[in-house]
């Protein structure tokens, strides 16, 4: 897969399991009501409700949420779509992959090719008015840590890890990204109370797309 914002897809395997959204950005980026309109004619119901549309929707995103942690950061930002703007919000696109390697360390290994790429995919990506990209990353302790001897839930800090991370880091700034992490620990801790979530997406929007909204849908 190439370039995700800027390149052609093409689904080789389980295309029946990704999503891909193929129509061109506005200058409002791609809002809750553009990728609603998407989805109502990728599945076919054009005589449904649009309440039901952005149902289904949020259902099928839902569901590919990866961890707990995940499903907070999606539940405190969907809860902007019920504002009476609700559809010229911009969409949270989770898992939202920005190449795939198909093949496994030990499969690189045999066949002499370079070391698998270190970031496939980013938990949650918002495409904003002037062509800002917002990345969220949620990270657990795999993230910076390994479970030594495996299944054994003893985790030993590891420094390769953590350099990745920061590595894959600066690589997306050079790319025009804007990359933005939360502790899994951090999140887990704040379940019943999603208020500074929800006041980091305030001042994320303050800062790159308060200007933009309403702009198209």
């Amino acid at each position: 897969m190439s370039h995700l914002i800027d390149g052609a897809v093409e689904m080789v395997e389980h295309a029946d399991s990704c999503l891909v959204h193929d129509r061109p950005l506005t200058d409002a980026g791609l809002t809750r009501g553009g990728l609603v309109d998407w989805w109502r004619a990728e599945t076919g119901v054009n005589g449904a409700a649009e309440r039901d549309v952005a149902r289904s929707l949020h259902q099928r995103l839902h569901a590919s949420l990866a961890s707990e942690a995940e499903g907070f950061v999606f539940f405190a930002f969907a809860s902007r779509y019920a504002d009476p703007d609700g559809m010229s919000q911009p969409a949270l696109l989770p898992q939202v992959y920005v190449h795939f390697d198909p093949l496994t360390r030990r499969h690189r290994e045999i066949l002499s090719k370079p070391r698998r790429l270190a970031r496939e995919r980013m938990d949650f990506l918002l495409l904003l008015p002037k062509g800002v990209r917002i990345v969220i990353e949620v990270d657990g302790r795999h993230h910076y840590a390994r479970e030594v001897p495996k299944g054994s839930g003893c985790w030993m800090a590891a420094p390769d890890l953590y350099s990745e991370m920061v590595a894959e880091d600066r690589s997306l700034r050079l790319k025009g990204y804007e990359a933005s992490r939360f502790g899994g620990k951090e999140l887990l801790e704040a379940r019943d109370d999603p208020r500074f979530i929800r006041q980091f997406f305030a001042e994320t929007e303050a800062r790159f797309w308060a200007a933009g909204r309403g702009v198209g849908r």
